[in-house]
């Protein structure tokens, strides 16, 4: 008696569950992945232009979380943070690395100068699909349009000006103001915003430096002489001011100075001194001085001493009045 091993047959409502639970096992691995690659974050800073089968859909995504068709659709995106350009003539400081980059320029006197300049500007978020449309990279536009129109803006402006003006501050606010106004039209139109340009040094050439140098010496030795010159008239305005104040302080005092204030101011020494001055007067009093010391005769001739070097007038005046002194004891 043989045994039937054949396999059991599987019926068709089997086979309809078993697809369904693969299906449902599919989707469940499936759906992580899938969100995986529709989920789109844009970091703060940036955005992220929206494009479909390769194409900007105008679409911008601004920071934050976003879920785009990984199928379809794809982002580019773009820094919008503040981005700063350099031309110099300094190693290392300009985009072009060790390589000297700095603008030249022609004067109107026919002067070749060197100017370093630093573009600030970044991309506008609101128009950043224009911008990728034209340029896709920062890169690409600063090659493209930043670097030729600020080289093309110096270089017509510079050649307005002179040399001995474009090295001043005022040149310099002129090739700035120039540039920013040429500039901003042109970076609007790419979707870009221009923030500032600054003109960070002017080299003048070497001829011309040397008697720029020249001339600055000069003007601070002129202006020390003009510090000097007027420290002196000060100081002899004070001298002079000084003397006329003295001046008149002498004149009126030799206006006050009449005989009754020369009497009193006599009388007021004799209280201070042993020493009495007796002046001749126009009375045709004796000229002579004497010291008066407590207990000595009055007469003692030791102690009077006759001014010899008084007028002939005053002097005959004296001996007269002597005269009298002697016939008056004899009487």
């Amino acid at each position: 008696m043989s045994a039937d091993i054949s396999p059991p047959s599987s019926s068709p409502q089997s086979v309809a569950r078993l697809a369904l639970i693969g299906g449902i096992v599919l989707l469940l691995l499936a759906a992580p992945v899938a969100g995986l690659l529709a989920w789109e974050p844009v970091e703060e800073g940036n955005v992220k232009v929206v494009k479909k089968w390769g194409a900007t859909t105008g679409e911008v995504f601004e920071p934050g979380a976003h879920f785009i068709n990984p199928v379809s659709q794809s982002t580019a995106s773009l820094s919008v943070r503040p981005q700063a350009y350099t031309m110099s003539s300094q190693s290392g400081e300009g985009q072009e690395g060790q390589r000297d980059d700095a603008i030249t320029v022609l004067t109107e006197d026919g002067l070749r100068t060197d100017i370093d300049v630093t573009v600030r500007y970044r991309v506008d978020a609101g128009n950043a699909v224009k911008f990728y449309s034209d340029y896709r990279t920062l890169g690409a536009a600063e090659e493209r349009l930043i670097r030729p129109s600020i080289r093309s803006v110096l270089r017509t402006e510079a050649g307005r000006l002179r040399v001995t003006e474009i090295y001043t501050g005022e040149g310099q606010t002129r090739l700035k103001a120039a540039a920013e106004k040429e500039l901003a039209d042109e970076f609007a139109q790419a979707g870009l915003i221009l923030e500032a340009v600054q003109v960070r040094n002017v080299e003048l050439p070497p001829q011309y430096a040397q008697a720029v140098e020249q001339k600055e010496i000069t003007e601070q030795r002129r202006q020390q002489k003009q510090d000097e010159l007027a420290v002196e008239k000060l100081e002899a305005d004070r001298k002079r001011i000084a003397a006329q104040g003295e001046a008149d302080a002498n004149r009126i005092l030799s206006a006050s100075l009449d005989r009754r204030v020369l009497t009193q101011k006599y009388i007021e020494k004799l209280d201070q001194t042993d020493t009495v001055y007796i002046p001749v007067g126009g009375d045709g009093y004796p000229q002579f001085v004497r010291s008066i010391e407590p207990g000595e005769n009055a007469g003692n001739a030791s102690n009077v001493t006759v001014d010899t070097s008084s007028s002939a007038s005053a002097s005959s005046s004296g001996a007269n009045a002597s005269s009298s002194g002697t016939g008056t004891a004899s009487d």
